[in-house]
Parts: C-alpha cells; sequence; structure tokens
C-alpha cells in the first residue's frame, strides 16, 4: 500500500482561470501477473475550488520498463521500473475521471510519477503530479 502526495490544476482550457487542487490518496495494490501487471483501489481526498472532497475507484500498473542492478556481471535485483498507471475515480462532487499516466517506482519504496484525467463528468482536465511512499511491508519471497 502506498500513501500519495499529489497536485497540480484542473482545467477546461477556456480564458477563465485554471484551479490547484491538491489531495492524498492511499492505494492498495495486488499482483495479478507477476512482475507485469497489479491493480487495486484508489481511495482519498482533495482540496480544489475551496473544497474538500473525496474520490475513490480502481486501478490498473503495467510495468514497461525495469532497470537492473548488477554486481560484477550478477544480477541482484532491481533497482527502479516505470510502469504505466490507467485508473478511474469517482468524486463525491460529481466528478468522473479517467485516465492514467507514468510513474517511476524505486526500489518499490518510493514513487513520483505524472498524470492526466479527463472528467467527462464536469467537462475538465486534470493534471498532477505525485509521490507516494509504501506503508505496508514488503513481501518476503519463501526460500527454495
Amino acid at each position: 500500500m502506498y500513501a500519495k502526495l499529489h497536485n497540480g490544476m484542473i482545467t477546461d482550457f477556456t480564458s477563465g482561470p485554471d484551479l490547484y487542487v491538491v489531495g492524498l490518496q492511499l492505494a492498495p495494490q495486488y499482483t495479478i501477473v507477476p512482475h507485469v501487471l497489479r491493480g487495486g483501489i484508489i481511495a482519498g481526498g482533495f482540496y480544489a475550488n475551496k473544497k474538500v472532497e473525496g474520490e475513490f475507484g480502481p486501478s490498473l500498473s503495467i510495468k514497461l520498463k525495469t532497470f537492473t542492478a548488477n554486481l560484477q556481471g550478477a544480477h541482484v535485483g532491481s533497482l527502479a521500473n516505470i510502469n504505466l498507471l490507467v485508473d478511474h475515480l469517482w468524486g463525491t462532487g460529481r466528478q468522473r475521471l479517467l485516465g492514467g499516466g507514468l510513474i517511476l517506482d524505486a526500489g518499490n519504496i518510493i514513487t513520483f510519477g505524472i498524470t492526466a484525467h479527463r472528467d467527462y463528468g464536469l467537462n475538465n482536465w486534470w493534471f498532477q503530479t505525485g509521490i507516494a511512499i509504501r506503508i505496508s511491508k514488503k513481501h518476503k519471497n519463501p526460500p527454495i
């Protein structure tokens, strides 16, 4: 499970001002296909337009690239992964966010990402950056 702090803007690309958005999410994930696909849920809250609101929905994370660590020619693990995130979030203020982004997962401990979501309920776009930290314990592989 990750705790994620995100911030960015909400825009409809008109001459009106863009809104600042900041929020906190919890995102437990479970492995569906080992080393390739994880799925989970996102639950959190955000502050925008002078209101605190909630959000909830499913997410999928697909691993695109792994940066491996080698020590004297021997593979010792991965340093980081680049993942494609796809999610759908329902907000308490009639938001309907469909989108995703690219996430850099460093050491399976901390993530950095950039996302774009289309709010087809309120007809605008959300562009955000985020940083998350793993708050659950890592699963240990059983000895062979």
